[in-house]
């Protein structure tokens, strides 16, 4: 395995802020497992159970079995083969729930907005009401950064809301992030379920897929290779940045200390930087003076997020005891060391 990333999964299963005794002998079920920040979650819980033997039990929600064995091996873990939008909630015996599936790129949201809302809005009515059946214990959804819309403030706390433009199919992710939240919201205050919210900010670091397209991704990416870093924005969106490790503690943190029926900015605290200034950072960092930064804007719609100014406040989450501990230059540190372990694994193959 990557050593970066078995540093990651290490970090993960030792810090002291998850009380892992709280999941022993239980049984979690997880949406979204085979997206990145739910196969660390996954990967963490099984090397967690070999080290340990918690004998936590794992339900995922996956679309295509066989994609995720070739994720997670040949585990002991129960698979439910269903798309999120169309999964019939049944008499599982669980105890918590991750509910993370969601669309998750810009070219998706503006070629399948209604898709898009599909998954989002009737998926999460699905797990709502499979949590309900099943009497959790507690659950977490995993909503975004974008639900805040356009907001051009430098401390953003959670009850701070900015525009979304609902004329615009980019807008099927951050306004159904909204819609998610309150029909989470609105199942603890009519039902009473112990459902809790993570708005998650950028979040990348090892464990990526080799096929990701997104800006860290090719930020990354080019500065390994000594490739100019063309940027199809003017990067002037302030990246609001969370490294892999610190968004899935935060995720259990959450779930299991998290107040029910509330909502937590999960995001680093350190190094807001603008896309472009991020983009200079890595080059003179790393490109050994051979990598320049290049805006070339496209004439065709890209799907990106507005351009937006805005800094979110973590505070509410440090006051039950979470804390963050890369910054997003140390995020990207780890991913490049990651990227490059990867590459050369690949050219001794």
């Amino acid at each position: 395995m990557n050593s970066i990333f078995q540093n990651d999964l290490e970090e993960i299963i030792s810090t002291p802020l998850i009380d892992w005794e709280e999941l022993r002998n239980k049984k979690i079920f997880i949406t979204g497992a085979t997206g990145l920040i739910g196969s660390i979650l996954v990967k963490a819980i099984i090397l967690k159970n070999k080290k340990e033997k918690l004998d936590i039990k794992l339900i995922l929600l996956v679309r295509n079995k066989k994609e995720a064995e070739k994720i997670f091996g040949e585990e002991n873990i129960e698979y439910i083969i269903s798309s999120i939008e169309k999964y019939k909630p049944t008499n599982l015996e669980i105890d918590y729930i991750i509910h993370g599936a969601s669309p998750t790129k810009s070219k998706y949201f503006i070629e399948k907005p209604v898709k898009t809302i599909d998954i989002s809005v009737i998926g999460t009515k699905n797990i709502l009401e499979q949590a309900k059946i099943s009497n959790i214990k507690s659950m977490v959804y995993l909503s975004s950064m974008e639900m805040y819309g356009v907001l051009d403030e430098q401390n953003v706390t959670e009850d701070r809301q900015g525009y979304i433009d609902p004329l615009n199919t980019r807008s099927t992710y951050s306004q159904g992030k909204r819609i998610c939240e309150l029909y989470n919201f609105c199942y603890f205050k009519e039902y009473n379920l112990p459902t809790k919210i993570a708005r998650i900010a950028q979040t990348f670091g090892a464990g990526i897929s080799e096929k990701e397209n997104r800006v860290y991704k090719v930020f990354a990416d080019s500065v390994i290779e000594k490739k100019d870093i063309i940027l199809k924005s003017e990067g002037t969106t302030i990246v609001n940045f969370s490294y892999t490790t610190d968004t899935v503690i935060g995720l259990l943190y959450i779930l299991l200390n998290g107040k029910e029926g509330e909502a937590y900015n999960l995001v680093s605290d350190k190094n807001n930087m603008t896309i472009l200034d991020s983009a200079k950072w890595l080059a003179e960092t790393y490109g050994d003076g051979k990598v320049n930064v290049k805006i070339e804007l496209p004439t065709y719609e890209t799907g990106f997020a507005p351009n937006n100014k805005m800094i979110l406040n973590n505070e509410k989450l440090k006051k039950i005891g979470w804390n963050c501990k890369y910054n997003i230059k140390q995020g990207y540190d780890r991913l490049i060391k990651y990227l490059q372990e990867e590459k050369e694994k690949k050219n001794d193959r």
